[in-house]
């Protein structure tokens, strides 16, 4: 499954634009569903490979995107919701809000929610930033628990780094871009995990949700010289090697 979630800080979404969009794709093999720019903020764009999906239904709501797929051949049914939370707490709890009410009420399937929560969820997810939790940050991080539990997805860990976002000082950083998947998921394509990568433009890292486990590289190399004094050792090689050379 490939599915690309992009919120673009950077680039202010104010009306579907195909020629900017098939350029982030880089192919016009896609579709998108996005959520115009606010103020300050920055717009919400979702984009998929068109050629492997078909939109059953799509939603904008008040800081996410929400997009149902049927995937690939077997049809298989994804909701997948694109996040950029608002900073204050009144905004987040009617996001987590409705995101509860999205997962109760659209059901089954394959889920994925994702993006900028722009909350931690243990104090140690934050460093050099409000490190003295005022009771404020102590009732977001609780609410936020509790809708994780309410979700009932799996809060995926990220391999590589321990925080998602820095503050260009370099002294200040946060976890809070997040995904979070269901069982269904992992039956269908096996084992997920993230890997972040290093940020660029943005002050956030980007993150890709990557199927069957982590990948480690080739595997070594490994030889035992006492191989070298064996007597039949060169002709089992040269066997070998004809037999590789003309078994295409």
């Amino acid at each position: 499954m490939i599915i690309i979630i992009v919120k673009r800080e950077n680039i202010r979404f104010s009306s579907g634009n195909p020629f900017l969009f098939c350029s982030i794709w880089e192919s016009e093999d896609c579709e998108w569903v996005f959520r115009a720019s606010e103020g300050s903020s920055g717009g919400i764009l979702s984009i998929w490979r068109k050629s492997c999906a078909s939109v059953v239904s799509s939603f904008q709501g008040e800081g996410y995107v929400r997009v149902n797929l049927d995937w690939g051949v077997e049809k298989i049914r994804c909701i997948d919701i694109n996040v950029y939370s608002k900073c204050d707490l009144p905004a987040k709890k009617r996001l987590w809000d409705n995101l509860i009410g999205e997962r109760q009420t659209r059901g089954g399937g394959v889920w994925c929610v994702l993006g900028d929560f722009n909350v931690v969820g243990w104090r140690d997810e934050r460093r050099g930033v409000n490190e003295e939790a005022s009771s404020t940050h102590i009732l977001e991080i609780f609410l936020f628990n509790s809708l994780l539990g309410d979700m009932e997805l799996e809060n995926l860990k990220v391999l590589g780094r321990r925080f998602t976002w820095y503050h260009p000082n370099g002294r200040s950083m946060s976890r809070i871009d997040r995904m979070l998947i269901s069982k269904e998921r992992d039956q269908v394509w096996g084992e997920n995990v993230i890997c972040a990568f290093p940020r660029d433009i943005s002050g956030h890292c980007p993150l890709v949700l990557k199927n069957g486990g982590w990948n480690w590289g080739p595997s070594p190399f490994r030889f035992i010289n006492f191989w070298l004094q064996d007597s039949d050792f060169k002709g089992v090689i040269d066997v070998t090697t004809r037999f590789s050379l003309f078994s295409f």
